[in-house]
């Protein structure tokens, strides 16, 4: 992980190990709502700084984003923590609601857009490793809520450096790099089948989709406005 700043990723959450809590803010964290620290406040959450210098925090309120299941259902949840992190903790850039305009994109086949390229990313698990993956597009059968698809890479280096999402998982982060800084996609949800090139390793809600209800959650939890940071891609390429 030389040269990605990890400081705002969870070390812990009390009684859920490693299950993952991301800052997204100097008092929010990125949460999996079909988990238990996603859902019921109280849980408390540690981060470590460069210097191994340990933060513990108390999630105080939660407010999930979209509906509670079927059309509409996301997997995020947002936390709003008992401090201001400390200045030696990092909260993460998102990628932006335009973000597929920045990727090739290739055929569309019964509401699920295919990338092509693939999109090389990383993903986290509950021991707090990053792993590689591919997103091979996005399942837009519920327009208000895409889905990220990941599958094993074809790349023979990052398919060994790869493991399909288990319990325990949920909650870490997915990202891509931009100029050496995390950008959040999103976080686990659904897990795949089997280690195989074919296969899933998991799904994820997509961060992008949900920017505007983010921020709303964030400026409700906290009684003043908040808003995600969307990281700046106007230098790239766009496709569309």
């Amino acid at each position: 992980v030389s040269g990605y700043d990890t400081t705002g990723i969870s070390t812990d959450i009390s009684g859920h190990g490693g299950i993952g809590a991301t800052l997204i803010s100097n008092r929010h964290v990125l949460l999996a709502k079909h988990t238990t620290p996603g859902t019921t406040a109280g849980s408390s959450v540690s981060f470590l700084n460069a210097s191994n210098t340990a933060f513990t925090y108390t999630i105080t309120s939660l407010q999930t984003i979209g509906a509670a299941s079927c059309a509409g259902y996301t997997d995020i949840s947002i936390g709003y923590l008992s401090a201001t992190v400390d200045a030696s903790l990092t909260y993460y850039k998102v990628f932006p609601s335009n973000f597929l305009d920045y990727l090739q994109l290739g055929a569309t086949f019964s509401q699920f857009q295919y990338l092509n390229p693939y999109l090389p990313l990383f993903y986290m698990d509950q021991e707090k490793r990053f792993l590689c993956g591919d997103c091979n597009g996005i399942n837009l059968n519920d327009a208000t809520s895409p889905l990220l698809s990941l599958v094993f890479s074809t790349d023979a280096e990052r398919f060994n450096n790869s493991e399909l999402a288990v319990g325990g998982d949920s909650g870490n982060i997915i990202f891509a790099a931009v100029n050496n800084e995390i950008v959040l996609l999103g976080t686990w949800w659904l897990g795949g089948s089997s280690k195989n090139p074919c296969n899933t390793i998991g799904t994820s809600s997509y961060i992008p989709s949900n920017i505007s209800a983010i921020n709303s959650a964030m400026t409700t939890l906290a009684g003043t406005s908040y808003s995600l940071t969307q990281a700046n891609l106007s230098g790239f390429k766009t496709y569309v």
